[in-house]
């Protein structure tokens, strides 16, 4: 059992009672060990592992259902891939806060023909992120866009992971993007 006592030295005293400032810890004999055993299992359920493949490959697999329920036009897949507390960063655009808003951004049309090259993915602990290139096709309604983007993610309850941040913008050069393809990795590695 460990409990506070008063220091033995001078103690300031308040309303003729010790002060906290001045209490110093003791443990009772045999108490030592349990504290030992309770700090080692505290330490060890701290510890966490370093980012795998698996980590990389579970952020690539989320951001790859994410292209596939866009080019499906498939809004409630993609917003399910969001975090209940995610912000969306849209070009030209406020913040949109939470999934259900997100939903609602989506439910107003999604981007068919969206293509992306991951440039880096960078994983600690619980969290992780992605940048990389994005391309769209020209449709009859809009010109091809190509640009780039950063993508937060953080892993769930359930080893799943979910976006909690999404931001794209447009390089500003779609008009001389003739081609479909992505353009190659540059020098971020």
């Amino acid at each position: 059992m460990v409990k506070l006592q008063p220091a033995r030295q001078a103690s300031v005293k308040h309303n003729g009672k010790p002060s906290k400032i001045d209490a110093k810890m003791t443990v009772r004999p045999g108490s030592a060990l349990v504290l030992g055993l309770l700090g080692g299992l505290a330490a060890c359920a701290a510890v966490r592992p370093v980012a795998g493949r698996s980590d990389r490959q579970g952020i690539e697999a989320a951001v790859s259902r994410y292209v596939a329920a866009s080019n499906r036009g498939d809004a409630d897949a993609l917003t399910q891939l969001y975090a209940d507390d995610a912000v969306l960063l849209p070009p030209a655009h406020e913040p949109i806060e939470g999934r259900e808003a997100i939903g609602a951004f989506w439910h107003q049309g999604t981007d068919q023909g969206l293509e992306v090259t991951t440039l880096k993915v960078e994983v600690n602990g619980d969290l992780g992120y992605l940048v990389g290139r994005y391309h769209l096709p020209a449709t009859d309604e809009e010109p091809a866009d190509s640009g780039k983007y950063v993508m937060c993610l953080k892993r769930q309850f359930d080893g799943s992971w979910k976006l909690t941040a999404d931001i794209w913008n447009s390089s500003g050069d779609s008009n001389d993007d003739a081609d479909d393809e992505p353009r190659p990795p540059s020098s971020i590695s």
